[in-house]
C-alpha cells in the first residue's frame, strides 16, 4: 500500500507578523518548512511527498530548498486561501490512487517526530481515519451566547488534535464529496469531515506529541528556534 505524506504549505501566516509566510521563515539557515519535508523523508515507510503551496510558490520550492536532497518530493500542487481547498486540491491531484494511505500535515508543524508518524501508519492498518491528539492541560468551558459558562467539559476526555491526520484515500475522498454537496459545511480540519459525514466509521485517535506544535505567532519563532540550538549543541 503506497503510503503519501501531503504537507500543506499555503497557508499565509498573517498572525506571525514576519512579512511572510512562517513556513517560509528561514530558522539556522533553513526555511521551516524544510523542518517538516526533513522529518517525513526520513522515515522508511513513507513513498512519496506532495508539497501545496500558494500560487506564489508553486514551482518555486527549489529556490528554497536543494530538491535533489529530497528525492520523495514528487509534486507541487497549488492550493487554496483555506485549508480545506488546498487538501481537495491533493485529493484532486491523486484522483487516480484507489488505496493509498494519505497522511496530511501542517507546513508549520516541524517538529513532528518518526514517533508519532509511525504510529499513524500502524492505526491505518485497522483503522480508515486516524487523528493525532493530546491530552488538554487546560480546563475547557464551553460559554452560552451571553458569555457565561455553560458547561465543563471533563477534563479527562477533552484532547487537542494536531497533525498529521491519516486516511484511506477513498475515505477522505467521500467525506470530501458529501460535505462540497452540504452549503452549510463548516470544515474545521480533515478527520472532522470523516466524523460528521461518514459516521459509521470511526476515527481512531493515537497520541502526538506536544512538541509538535503548530507555529502561529512570534514567541513560537522564536521557542522553535531555542529547541532547534540546543538540539544541535547536544
Amino acid at each position: 500500500m503506497k503510503k503519501i505524506v501531503v504537507i500543506l504549505a499555503a497557508g499565509s501566516g498573517k498572525r506571525v507578523g514576519e512579512g511572510l509566510p512562517k513556513q517560509w521563515i528561514s530558522v539556522h539557515r533553513k526555511p521551516i518548512v524544510e523542518y517538516t519535508i526533513t522529518a517525513f523523508h526520513a522515515h522508511p515507510q513513507i513513498d512519496e511527498i506532495a508539497i501545496v503551496l500558494s500560487s506564489d510558490y508553486v514551482g518555486k520550492l527549489g529556490d528554497y530548498i536543494d530538491l535533489e536532497q529530497y528525492p520523495k518530493i514528487k509534486a507541487q500542487i497549488e492550493g487554496g486561501k483555506e485549508r480545506y481547498e488546498s487538501t481537495l486540491a491533493a485529493l484532486n491531484y491523486y484522483k487516480d490512487e484507489a488505496e493509498a494511505h494519505i497522511l496530511f500535515h501542517d507546513a508549520a508543524r516541524p517538529l513532528i517526530s518518526m514517533e508519532v508518524i509511525s504510529r499513524v501508519l500502524s492505526a491505518l492498518q485497522d483503522y480508515q481515519a486516524v487523528l493525532t491528539a493530546i491530552p488538554s492541560a487546560d480546563t475547557v468551558v464551553e460559554v452560552s451566547l451571553n458569555q457565561e459558562v455553560a458547561h465543563y467539559p471533563e477534563r479527562s476526555k477533552i484532547f487537542r488534535a494536531q497533525t498529521p491526520q491519516g486516511f484511506h484515500i477513498s475515505v477522505i475522498r467521500e467525506a470530501f464529496r458529501l460535505a462540497l454537496l452540504d452549503s452549510q459545511k463548516q470544515i474545521t480540519d480533515d478527520c472532522s469531515l470523516v466524523h460528521y459525514y461518514l459516521p459509521h466509521i470511526p476515527v481512531k485517535v493515537v497520541e502526538g506529541a506536544s512538541e509538535n506544535f503548530k507555529i502561529t505567532y512570534p514567541e513560537d519563532i522564536a521557542f522553535f528556534e531555542d529547541y532547534i540550538t540546543k538540539q544541535a549543541n547536544q
